[in-house]
């Protein structure tokens, strides 16, 4: 019984820790989304927030227009690999055939993983 309550107390702190730990490993400190002619600017930058380094790194952005219309484009983070509490610059230019815009949606990815977990301000 008594080792019972110590596996019990064990798996309780255990899962106090696990539930404490962020599941972000991306934070976007800033970034705006600035419409041109026949496109969309996406500027800003993101710190790696995780313990872990993050390597070949990819900004991805899908723009939604009128009429619930969509245009999408990828690029490298200029600095690919990020170490812990590194930020880094990036910059992506998406086509569109439309002039308006209705919604920005950012995140980013890299070859292992479809989309890294992001904490992402509205775009200014």
């Amino acid at each position: 019984m008594k080792r019972f309550l110590v596996l019990i107390g064990t798996l309780a702190v255990v899962g106090m820790a696990a539930a404490q730990s962020s599941p972000y490993r991306l934070r976007v400190l800033s970034w705006s989304c600035q419409a041109f002619s026949r496109g969309v600017l996406i500027q800003g930058t993101v710190r790696n927030i995780s313990n872990r380094p993050l390597q070949d790194l990819r900004v991805n952005a899908r723009i939604i227009g009128p009429g619930l219309r969509m245009a999408t484009n990828s690029a490298p983070l200029q600095d690919r690999n990020l170490m812990p509490g590194e930020s880094a610059r990036f910059e992506l230019r998406v086509r569109t055939n439309f002039d308006t815009v209705s919604r920005c949606e950012l995140w980013f990815r890299n070859p292992r993983v479809v989309q890294i977990a992001t904490l992402a301000p509205n775009p200014r």
